[in-house]
């Protein structure tokens, strides 16, 4: 393919108005500049907000961000598909660089819907796929659009993926794991069940909607907090920790502690206390490793913490991942941002 055919990025800078520093930006323009200098034809697919809960909105302030970054200008169309994009995309010159509309404001987006795909695959003659952090995402720009049109992993992506694959040789291949969950999205519960690519999980920790999950299918009160149904009868056969003390926000407002057994009917479980005993038998920390996905509290208080602190009081290292990990964590080992697309990759791969 010449550099002046029209090449279609994927990315996956999925931030707020007004953002400046992200690591989802970093990626990607770590994955544009050889593109740029390439002189390739680049046109932009981006996702921003949810169409169904009405946060996704127009992104021209995405070529401003993009055009200070990369030191040269970015333009913006306001459609992604439709006669009028094909026609604004056919005729740019070389070494143009454009940001097409939010394919969020389009339905069949998150649909995955194949026709959309189709239309935006129309834009360009080989795509490239940026954004680690929606990699599993089953979106037209990200999934269906692979049938359409040649297609390849960015730099940002492939280095990724080459990270994780070392970690999961380095950390996970032939050493128990603590898996420890937290946060609030259905995809953590899948993953307590589902995690091929960890062999080893010896012991479990959970937190947030997990935890509220696990200890309502026991049988034991949750209150009012949210959670996800589960057989009653769900064990788990490694060793899963179950907190005798929680912490919950009651009807007051205030927090307050309570045994596990003794949640009231309105209060709402936000924190728990992390006993370090239950890593009391690991005498040889090079024999384990840790995967973090979640904070396992909120952080207005975070008891459970001291699993964090346990961990790298014992020297044992580790995976956190996630976005709201690393922003609500002191992490002390091994990073990545992008949090279900590490789940993906350590379930059933890519």
């Amino acid at each position: 393919m010449s550099a002046a055919s029209p090449m279609l990025f994927s990315a996956g800078m999925n931030i707020n108005r007004g953002v400046k520093d992200h690591p989802r930006i970093d990626e990607e323009i770590d994955s544009l500049r050889p593109l740029v200098n390439e002189g390739s034809r680049i046109i932009i697919l981006n996702h921003q907000g949810d169409y169904a809960k009405g946060t996704a909105e127009p992104t021209p302030w995405l070529a401003s961000l993009l055009a200070e970054r990369l030191k040269r200008p970015v333009d913006y169309f306001d459609h992604c598909i439709g006669p009028e994009a094909l026609r604004y995309g056919a005729h740019l010159p070389p070494g143009s660089i454009t940001i097409m509309g939010n394919t969020r404001l389009y339905p069949q987006e998150q649909q995955n819907d194949a026709d959309f795909a189709r239309q935006l695959a129309g834009l360009g003659e080989q795509l490239v796929i940026g954004g680690f952090s929606k990699l599993h995402r089953l979106n037209a720009s990200n999934s269906a659009i692979k049938k359409f049109i040649p297609w390849r992993y960015s730099l940002g992506v492939q280095a990724q993926l080459d990270k994780l694959d070392m970690l999961q040789t380095q950390l996970f291949q032939n050493k128990k794991t603590i898996l420890i969950l937290g946060g609030n999205k259905k995809e953590k519960l899948h993953f307590l069940f589902n995690h091929a690519l960890l062999p080893g999980v010896d012991r479990v920790i959970v937190g947030g909607l997990v935890l509220n999950s696990v200890l309502k299918a026991r049988g034991l009160p949750i209150g009012r907090s949210e959670y996800f149904r589960l057989p009653h009868d769900v064990l788990y056969s490694p060793r899963l920790f179950i907190p005798q003390i929680v912490i919950v926000r009651a009807v007051s407002g205030d927090l307050e502690q309570r045994h596990v057994t003794h949640v009231r009917e309105n209060d709402v479980i936000v924190d728990f206390v992390f006993d370090a005993a239950f890593f009391a038998d690991i005498k040889r920390p090079g024999d384990y490793s840790f995967f973090a996905a979640g904070p396992l509290s909120l952080p207005q208080s975070q008891y459970a913490h001291l699993a964090y602190q346990s961990l790298h009081h014992k020297g044992i290292e580790g995976l956190f991942m996630g976005g709201d990990t690393l922003s609500e964590v002191n992490t002390f080992s091994y990073c990545s941002s992008g949090g279900g697309a590490v789940l993906h990759f350590f379930s059933v791969g890519y």
